[in-house]
């Protein structure tokens, strides 16, 4: 019981769907570098939101209540504007429009707020998935 879960620079991950909805979401978050604080969700190739951060009780109910078997999924960022109460459904798979131009089409759909919409389209809201850089110094040829 495994799916497929696409993010960054065409990067996916195998999931077993037998985990916790809390700690699948946390686990792709680190995946793909998110902060903790951040709200992500999936979509399928479809564009069907799956509404993984809206489960009751994500710490109790199983991922596979929620997610079919052997499909593959879009990570997405999704950002709620506190006045407006309006979301956006940021993508974070790079060129989703290349590799899927009806889903992009469908994620700026369902995003609600027209200005972050704008900002989604023309790239200034995508925060790239970056391998995780090691702390320690670089030495310098010599």
């Amino acid at each position: 019981m495994f799916i497929t879960v696409r993010y960054g620079a065409n990067c996916q991950e195998l999931v077993n769907l037998q985990c916790r909805v809390l700690i699948l979401t946390a686990h792709l978050k680190r995946k793909c570098q998110c902060a903790t604080e951040d709200c992500i969700d999936l979509v399928d190739e479809a564009g069907a939101l799956m509404n993984l951060n809206k489960v009751e009780n994500p710490a109790s109910e199983f991922a596979s209540k929620y997610l079919q078997e052997r499909q593959r999924y879009i990570l997405v960022r999704v950002t709620r504007e506190q006045s407006t109460e309006a979301t956006c459904y940021e993508p974070l798979l790079e060129n989703l429009g290349k590799h899927h131009p009806d889903l992009a089409d469908r994620l700026q759909k369902l995003s609600a707020n027209t200005p972050m919409r704008e900002q989604w389209r023309k790239g200034s809201l995508q925060r790239r998935a970056q391998p995780k850089k090691s702390s320690e110094p670089k030495s310098t040829p010599r």
